[in-house]
């Protein structure tokens, strides 16, 4: 099933004080809650990685598999994180997360890992992968044809 990706899903992942801090601090004069702005780059980041795979049809609007939910909230939460100067916020178990988010989404894009495929596809164009044909040619000059030139 592809979904879209709603703050309420990321807040799942974050403690009460970590929400609050990451939607609320470190904000300029005029700045807004900056969680939606990250969903929306890591769900185009997440499209991406499933558009690379020839397979995989792209869902409708900005909708991303349900099965990779958890890699898509792992890179929000890491890129929330890093935007603030609070290195606590960024645990060794934080990291691996976000490494294993970019290992699967990286395993999406190669075709390693299969997705269920939308019932509405996307009306985005992709740019499609050409490739030239190039075929051997017979040498007129060899090595025998020119000796003692």
């Amino acid at each position: 099933m592809w979904i879209y990706v709603s703050e309420s899903d990321v807040l799942t992942r974050l403690s009460g004080p970590e929400a609050a801090a990451m939607k609320t601090a470190a904000l300029q004069t005029g700045q807004a809650n900056p969680l939606p702005e990250v969903i929306t780059q890591v769900v185009r980041e997440v499209r991406g990685y499933v558009k690379a795979c020839a397979r995989n049809t792209l869902g409708d609007g900005e909708t991303i598999p349900d099965e990779i939910l958890g890699a898509a909230i792992n890179r929000i939460r890491y890129d929330l994180a890093t935007r603030l100067p609070v290195p606590s916020l960024l645990t060794e178990a934080r990291l691996e997360a976000n490494r294993a988010a970019i290992a699967l989404l990286r395993d999406v894009a190669a075709c390693r890992f299969t997705l269920e495929q939308p019932a509405t596809a996307s009306a985005e164009i992709s740019a499609a992968t050409s490739a030239q044909v190039v075929t051997k040619t017979t040498r007129i000059a060899t090595r025998a044809k020119l000796s003692g030139l």
